[in-house]
């Protein structure tokens, strides 16, 4: 990730996963490497091309996006040849952050918008093998999304792939392996079943009050900031509650502050927007959910 000129980093760009002020972009670079090593060479056909889909959402309505828009980031390229390693290699594409996050910017005079752009590496090949007397082939993509709408923006580095496929003979596979990899399957269906029963008892034993607040962090993370210790009152400040989060939501739009959440303790969740000296803020309370 590039940055703009700035005070608060020295170096010119990050390599690193990390939070990062979304101001600060300049603009990404990114390496697409794919290898794919076989055990006999082949005559193959590759393709791959690198997409990019733009997605902006209404944050209130996120059914069915306001605007969708596809870019081809590097048109597809056919190439055929004869190998045992099929490999790609794309680097220092550059994507230009403020040209995407221009877009949302405009939307936002009209809504609150949710943004994300999703650029996607694609590969595919064919040929053809003679130890199997058939055609063998791949295909992958691997995706690397950028949000657009968050003040600050979590960036997680694509992994490279490097697969290693065996083109085995045409005899069948003996029994017991096929009981082994029947067994193992089976075992795996098991603890997976068992998995999803716990991540459900887990849901059942909140609260509607509980899962009311992490409803609320998890849907609008992009704007609220989480606070250590308590809310304090401070002579001076013009304290003014609002009804409902989604009115302290449209409050943080308009003056573009952040909103800031204060667990008050087990029964009260607290949500705030400061502007100067003004206090606009929401309360959550169990009793409201809980009766």
């Amino acid at each position: 990730t590039y940055l703009k000129n700035n005070d608060h980093y020295e170096q010119q760009y990050l390599e690193d996963e990390y939070n990062l002020v979304a101001n600060l972009i300049d603009y990404f670079s990114l390496d697409y490497t794919y290898t794919y090593t076989l055990t006999e060479k082949i005559d193959y056909t590759l393709n791959y091309e690198v997409d990019g889909i733009l997605e902006i959402y209404d944050s209130d309505n996120k059914s069915k996006p306001i605007e969708k828009k596809e870019y081809k980031l590097y048109e597809k390229e056919t190439k055929k040849d004869n190998g045992q390693v099929i490999n790609v290699n794309l680097f220092n594409q550059v994507i230009d952050y403020e040209t995407y996050n221009k877009i949302v910017q405009d939307w936002k005079k009209e809504i609150s918008p949710e943004a994300n752009l999703i650029i996607t590496f694609k590969v595919n090949w064919s040929g053809n093998s003679t130890t199997l007397g058939k055609e063998v082939s791949d295909s992958y993509s691997n995706s690397f999304t950028i949000p657009l709408s968050q003040k600050t923006i979590n960036i997680v580095k694509p992994k490279v792939t490097d697969e290693t496929g065996t083109i085995d003979s045409k005899e069948s596979l003996p029994l017991m392996y096929i009981v082994l990899i029947g067994s193992t399957g089976f075992i795996l269906l098991i603890t997976l079943v068992g998995f999803c029963n716990l991540i459900i008892k887990i849901n059942k034993g909140k609260s509607k009050y509980e899962q009311k607040v992490n409803k609320i962090l998890r849907e609008f993370d992009r704007a609220i900031t989480e606070a250590k210790g308590k809310f304090i009152k401070k002579d001076g400040e013009h304290y003014i509650e609002v009804n409902d989060f989604m009115e302290l939501l449209d409050v943080h739009d308009n003056l573009n502050e952040p909103i800031i959440y204060y667990k008050h303790n087990d029964n009260k969740s607290l949500f705030v927007v400061r502007n100067n000296t003004d206090i606009y803020y929401s309360i959550v309370k169990r009793d409201d959910f809980d009766s």
